[in-house]
Formats: structure tokens, sequence, C-alpha cells
């Protein structure tokens, strides 16, 4: 008799295998991390996985039919917001216990990220895939599970890691009375230049008295602040409105509920003869999404190994971490499922969804704005490794307990 969880306990040693093959290419210099990793995720976020968004929201996905989409997906919402709860009151209790506000939005946003910026597509997709023995299910479930995170925690960690931004410049500037006040343009993120004398200047008009330093600092301050957080809601309509995965997430959208997509459904009743070719191109570059991000995150994984030993997190937080993402978050998801009323399919899937590992696109942004980058890189590290583990105990914890079965 077959074991029951072999196929996706060979779906998790083939990604494993991946990964390790791309830990090993980086070893020998096959393909560099410095070179190999920037690339291959900028061909995945801005063709490989809106391909695959397009195929599979588009084209794939009929949301008129398909019992629980909907369900689903707004579970994943909830999931992602109640996270967000307990990112901001950890944040308050850590400031408050050191009686100042070492933290900020900055912090707060590496929280979420460490909670529910899970990896849905590159790994959910695949493991979805195995369990339900349709490639099709673990297409619908990977990218609704995902869709929260577009719509939903991409802009919020946007905004907090530009006003992060703006937190560590007044902090900076406050600190550092003596400094003129020039702020410091950070890597990405917007940069406003503020002229002190200009400014001084228009202050005095009406007065022959010279303005303090104090005084210059102040307006100086006041207006930085103000052009900053302008500029900050400029910055991330530009970047959003131009994200292509939320434009392919959008047209997806659009194909599907205008019902336009079941004429690209190949084969299918409703399908145009002719435009088979949409759908096919689409779906085969959707199919490249996982092996090259999982060649890329081994290799990326070997060049964190020359973190020195003050960049690395403690043990005991990543421990905690890892409760937390590993078993705390899939509790939190079998108590949502449950008010949600998930079919048995449904259910399992977000549950098993719900304990995958972060995306290496955390590690991305937290480095982007120079913040929590070592927490990031651990763990995603960490998460990875527990990966096959964490899935296998949950899949025959749920059978053990009767919970979600699979038919």
């Amino acid at each position: 008799m077959t074991w029951a969880y072999l196929p996706v306990l060979n779906k998790l040693i083939q990604i494993i295998v991946t990964i390790l093959i791309g830990y090993c290419s980086e070893v020998f210099g096959i393909i560099p991390a410095a070179l190999f990793v920037p690339q291959a995720v900028q061909l995945v976020f801005k063709i490989l996985l809106p391909s695959l968004i397009l195929k599979g929201v588009g084209i794939g996905i009929d949301f008129y039919t398909e019992r629980n989409i909907w369900a689903f997906i707004v579970t994943f919402l909830v999931l992602r917001a109640i996270a967000l709860v307990i990112a901001f009151c950890t944040v308050l209790c850590l400031n408050w216990k050191a009686k100042k506000p070492i933290n900020g939005l900055g912090d707060v946003a590496v929280l979420w990220l460490s909670f529910t910026w899970i990896s849905t597509v590159i790994l959910g997709v695949p493991i979805c895939s195995a369990i339900f023995g349709k490639p099709s299910l673990g297409l619908i479930y990977g990218l609704m599970a995902g869709v929260s995170s577009f719509i939903f925690q991409l802009p919020l960690q946007l905004i907090f890691f530009e006003y992060h931004v703006i937190e560590q410049r007044w902090t900076r500037e406050v600190l550092h009375t003596a400094q003129p006040i020039v702020p410091t343009p950070m890597k990405n993120s917007t940069v406003i230049t503020v002229d002190v004398q200009e400014t001084s200047d228009h202050s005095t008009h009406h007065s022959d008295e010279v303005p303090s330093d104090d005084q210059r600092r102040w307006y100086s301050l006041v207006n930085f602040e103000h052009l900053s957080q302008a500029a900050v809601w400029l910055d991330i309509f530009k970047r959003l409105s131009t994200n292509p995965i939320l434009i392919a997430l959008f047209v997806g959208f659009v194909l599907s509920l205008s019902t336009a997509g079941k004429y690209l459904r190949c084969p299918s009743d409703t399908c145009i003869a002719g435009l088979e070719w949409i759908g096919d191109t689409l779906g085969w570059l959707g199919e490249c999404v996982s092996p090259l991000s999982l060649l890329a995150m081994g290799s990326w994984m070997h060049s964190q190994h020359y973190l020195s030993s003050s960049q690395r997190i403690q043990l005991s937080k990543l421990c905690l971490f890892m409760v937390f993402k590993l078993i705390a978050i899939p509790l939190l998801m079998v108590g949502l499922a449950k008010c949600m009323k998930l079919n048995d399919e449904a259910g399992r899937a977000a549950i098993l969804i719900a304990s995958l590992p972060i995306s290496m696109a955390s590690f991305s942004l937290g480095h982007q704005y120079n913040v929590g980058e070592k927490d990031l890189a651990a763990n995603v590290t960490a998460g990875t490794v527990l990966m096959l583990p964490t899935i296998i105990v949950w899949n025959i914890v749920l059978d053990a307990v009767s919970l979600y079965p699979l038919k």
C-alpha cells in the first residue's frame, strides 16, 4: 500500500533538491549570487509571475462557478490583518518595556513580513498540486492565497517602509542638532532636499533679526516632513500603478469577471480556435516561476553564509519566529477556516499554505529599505529548511484529528 503522503513528500524533495542545486552552483561559481539572483528576481516578478497570474486568474478560474474562492481570499486577508495587529502590539510592548520609542513602523513591517509574507506561489502552487493531485487546484489555491498579499499587504508594507525612511531621517536630525539639515538619501527611497538658507530667509521676511540655528532647523524639519509625506504617497502610487504583478492581477480579474477569459480557456467548448497559443504561452512562462525562483533562493542562501556573527539573529529569537510562523499562524488559520466555512479541500489548502515559509522577496524589501535584513534572511532560510517536516506533520495532524480530510 502506497503511503498517502508520498506524492507531497516527492514534491518537497524535488523543491529541496532544486534549492541545493542553486546552492552548489553558487559554491562552484556557476551562477554567482551577486549576478544571478537580482536578474532572476527581476525576470520572475516582471515577466514570469505576471504570466502565471494572467493564466491562472484570467483564464483558469471562473469566479462565478468556483466554490469557496471568495471565502478563501477573505480568509487570507483576515489572517494578514490579524498578523498586522499582532506586529503593532509587539512593537508597542517592546517600546513600553524599553521606556522609549526604540522601534517604529519599519520594525512593524519586518514583523509583519516574518509572520505572513508567505511563499504562496513559488512553494504553494507545486505543493498544493501534489497534495490534491491536480495542477489546476494547486494553481487556484496558490494564486488566491497571494491575492490579499498583492492588494493589501504590499501597499501597506511600502507605506510602512517609506515612513521608516522618514523616521530615520527625522531621528538623525533631532539627535544631531549640530549637523546641517541635508537629508541623507537611502537606497531606492524617495530623495527630498530642503534648502535651509532659503527656508530661513522666507521665515524672516518681516524681521531684521537673523534667525538662530535652532530656528532654521525647526523650519527645515517642518518643511521636510510635509514634503516627505507628499512625496511618499506619490512614490507609492507610482510603484503600485506600475507593478507588473498588480497589473496582471487586475487584468486577470477583468478577464475572469467579464467572462472573456473562458474564450481563451482551451480545451473547452467556449475556446476560440486559433487563440490557444495565448494560454499556452502564459502557462509555459508561468511554469518557470518555481524552478527559477528556487535556484535563485539556493544561490542566495549560500551568499548569506558570509554574514559576520554580529549580523546574525540570536538563536532564541529565531526559534520564537519559527514557532509563531510554522505553528501559531497555521493554528490561527484553522480557526479562520472554520469561521469562513471552507470546505475540506479549501480548508486543508489554506492551513498548509499558511504553514509555508516566507518568501525571499521579504528579504529584498528589507534590504531595499535597510531594515530587518538579518531577521528576514534568517526567517527565510530556517523556514525553508524546516519546510519538509512542517508540511508532512501538519498533514498527519489534520488526518489524525479528522480535520479537512483528503478525498
